[in-house]
């Protein structure tokens, strides 16, 4: 029997050509769309997957008092300090903040910049068990002076060599022997490392969160038990029962597993995806979907005059409703399997657009998980059959054989209804995702245009690694400055961008200065930045007394009541010099910090960033005069970034996001189109006696096409009523994650409803056109 429905199906496919073809393609299309966002969300929810034990492996975070921030680091005494008292942790790893730098690594004559060798402690393999080529992890980190390193990094200095036991010179003075080379994972991980030192530091004291800590759990701990005794244990610490501030400290754990898409602590130094932008991908992805399997169920009702008389006969030969379901369903299976295959042809052409929109590289042909993928697409296809295919069969196969064979075949309100409801809910969805597009947009221009607080254009960065040059730089400036095109030079920690941040706690009159942001800087900082005193003045080397002032923003001014105090002592008896205007320092969605401004010194963290502002003017021809400057200073490879294209990394996913939503809503509206058709199709048919007798009337083609297009009308009002609160609740939420954020206006519903409007006359129009200038003898004659 599904021999002969599979052949009938065939033969009824190949029969109807034009309507099989854009079925399949435009349920292809709406696949291909999912497949590829499925691809992209499988991949950032497979950050540390590799490790089988993540899921027990869990990082902490800290407040160190009511009110203030979590922050992901913590004191190095307090893991070892936990585990004697905890019989839940298994074992712990820890990396150390001032180990995360990039090196200078040379292999005689090869020497390359590597960015990422992180300080751990020795136990770190017992957490993340790398899979080691060469070399034993248990032994490979004892010792100050080993080195374990990833297999690109191995390979760029040894080649494929086994290196264990060779030696390496790190920043032109230390010297390392590798211990071992692990190979990288199948799976992205939430720290980018190309190797791995033992840490240099036992600890800097309770006081001083340089460390960020994880902790080994017995399989099956209960995290919010945990959670609880942690905090209960820690205030019966000893340390904290001498240090009473300590009492105020809660601590939380974040797993492994959830630290790059649900983390959400401050300073946090591991990569970062966006939930809400994958769900939102996701989410859209899958009505486009669900509107290409409604196009599909509109295409297949239109074709059902077509099909009434052969499922009539069908009946009248024996055929049982069921034997029509399975029959229909087949035709919709053979329909659905060659618009997957269809599909994943144009998702792999297409994958180099997603891959270059979200900076990864995923493809279908070396997918990483392939049964991941396949068990969900049979789960995808097995619910598009259905959803595309159900109603066309239950529909089609519940004609009656005496009116079908009489010629009646209308169905009646229900199925109406239901047709109706289907082209309704294409442009709900179009409707959304038209008024998404717009606010998309608007805020992405928004965020380009918004005053940063800053001058970042024709700003150039690098870093200085010498700590000699950064304590003799002024010379270094000086030559600098004679450099055609280069107007004013400086150093820095933290430039704008970067989201890692200095926050210090001090005491001042008996208060406390809680959650200040730190920025290290040297004199010219705010010439070169475009930073001008808004009260008082900034650094200046005429003063020598600026290098135990600070400058301070106006957001720490409100925070810290600091409008009398403009020239008078503050923290660490630093003076207040000026007040600068805040700037946007890690992004769109945090405020601007209270923040100070100090001069590189004795108690402060090194600026070791040169920052130097250009002309514009001749920049390839400053740029080399300025490499040969430099590699004078510091014979290393010179490496350099503008500012603007680093800070622009801030805002790249929102950008992004409105080009993947551009593509979204072009395909939503093609295919709303399709299902707008086959329904324009389907009404013209069943009217075509109708519009003959209305015809011979006296109707004109004109009072023809307002009568069709009214009732299509009244759709598309409707769906419009239903998708403007809906879309303004989505893009409100939206845009509640952004501290600079732009306003709702009402011209994005305006004018996604006016397009649906002129997109629906317009297609039923066309539609209809030819019928309204038929003859009416040829609509009015018996067949």
């Amino acid at each position: 029997m599904f021999r002969l429905n599979l052949k009938i199906a065939l033969r009824n496919l190949w029969k109807n050509k034009g309507y099989s073809t854009l079925n399949i393609f435009g349920l292809s299309i709406g696949l291909a769309g999912f497949i590829m966002i499925l691809l992209f969300a499988n991949h950032e929810r497979s950050y540390d997957t590799w490790n089988s034990d993540a899921k027990d492996i869990y990082r902490i975070s800290i407040k160190w008092g009511p009110g203030q921030e979590e922050y992901s680091s913590s004191p190095a005494e307090l893991a070892p300090a936990l585990k004697e008292v905890l019989p839940e942790i298994v074992d712990y790893g820890r990396f150390y903040v001032w180990d995360m730098k990039q090196r200078l690594v040379s292999k005689d004559k090869n020497e390359n910049f590597v960015d990422h060798i992180m300080g751990v402690d020795s136990s770190w393999f017992n957490l993340f068990p790398y899979k080691f080529i060469y070399g034993d992890a248990k032994t490979s980190l004892l010792s100050a002076n080993q080195i374990v390193l990833s297999q690109k990094t191995s390979e760029l200095f040894f080649g494929k060599a086994n290196p264990v036991g060779q030696s390496l010179l790190i920043n032109t003075k230390d010297q390392y022997v590798v211990s071992g080379v692990y190979e990288e994972p199948n799976t992205p991980e939430h720290m980018e490392h190309d190797g791995f030192v033992k840490k240099s530091s036992p600890g800097d004291g309770w006081g001083n969160g340089n460390y960020y800590t994880y902790l080994k759990l017995k399989e099956g701990t209960d995290k919010e038990a945990f959670v609880r005794k942690l905090n209960q244990t820690f205030k019966k610490l000893p340390i904290v029962k001498e240090d009473q501030g300590l009492k105020e400290v809660e601590m939380f754990l974040t797993s492994v597993p959830d630290l790059y898409l649900h983390a959400s602590s401050a300073q946090d130094p591991t990569k970062r995806g966006n939930a809400k932008i994958v769900t939102i991908l996701v989410l859209f992805s899958s009505l486009l979907l669900i509107i290409a399997c409604i196009n599909f169920t509109n295409l297949s009702i239109a074709q059902s005059v077509k099909r009434a008389k052969e499922t009539g006969v069908r009946k009248v030969l024996g055929a049982a409703r069921s034997n029509l379901i399975t029959y229909f369903l087949t035709e919709t299976g053979i329909q659905c399997v060659l618009a997957l295959l269809l599909a994943l042809t144009i998702a792999e052409v297409g994958m180099p657009v997603l891959n270059q929109l979200m900076e990864v590289k995923l493809s279908l042909l070396s997918y990483s998980n392939p049964g991941q993928l396949i068990i969900q697409l049979s789960l995808v296809m097995t619910f598009v059959v259905i959803l595309a295919g159900g109603y066309a069969a239950f529909f089609l196969s519940s004609y009656e054989p005496v009116k079908v064979l009489k010629g009646n075949f209308s169905r009646g309100t229900g199925s109406l209804w239901m047709r109706k409801t289907l082209i309704s809910v294409q442009f709900i969805v179009a409707t959304v995702f038209m008024v998404a597009l717009m606010i998309i947009r608007q805020q992405v221009t928004y965020i380009k245009n918004q005053d940063a607080g800053f001058k970042k254009d024709h700003v150039l960065v690098f870093k200085v690694r010498k700590g000699d040059n950064r304590r003799n730089f002024s010379q270094i400036k000086e030559r600098l400055l004679k450099v055609p095109g280069i107007n004013a030079v400086s150093r820095v920690n933290y430039y704008p961008g970067v989201k890692a941040m200095q926050v210090i706690d001090r005491d001042f009159n008996g208060g406390k200065v809680s959650n200040l942001s730190t920025i290290t800087v040297d004199f010219d900082y705010f010439k070169v930045m475009g930073m001008p005193a808004q009260r008082g003045r900034v650094f200046s080397d005429k003063f020598a007394t600026d290098s135990n002032a600070i400058v301070v923003n106006e957001s720490a001014v409100k925070k810290y009541g600091l409008q009398k105090l403009i020239g008078s002592k503050w923290i660490n008896d630093r003076v207040i010099i000026g007040v600068v205007k805040d700037h946007i320092q890690k992004g769109m969605e945090t405020a601007a910090e209270p923040t100070a401004f100090v001069v590189e010194g004795r108690g402060t963290n090194s600026a070791d960033h040169v920052i130097l502002k250009m002309d514009g003017a001749n920049t390839q021809v400053t740029l080399e005069a300025l490499k040969k400057v430099w590699t004078a200073v510091e014979p290393f490879p010179f490496q350099y970034t503008w500012l603007d294209q680093s800070f622009a990394q801030v805002y790249v996913q929102y950008i992004r996001l409105d080009k993947l939503f551009n593509i979204f809503t072009y395909v939503t509206l093609a295919i709303a189109v399709l299902g707008l058709f086959a329904l324009a199709s389907f009404s013209v048919q069943e009217r075509t006696k109708e519009i003959g007798v209305r015809k011979v009337l006296g109707a004109e083609t004109t009072d023809i096409l307002r009568l069709i297009n009214k009732s299509f009308l009244v759709l598309v009002v409707i769906a419009n009523l239903i998708a403007i609160p809906v879309a303004y609740i989505l893009s409100s939420n939206w845009l509640s994650g952004f501290a600079y954020r732009t306003s709702i206006t009402v011209w994005p519903f305006v004018f996604a409803s006016i397009i649906s409007v002129l997109i629906t006359v317009l297609t039923v129009s066309l539609q209809t056109f030819k019928t309204a200038n038929a003859k009416p003898v040829d609509a009015l004659k018996y067949e």
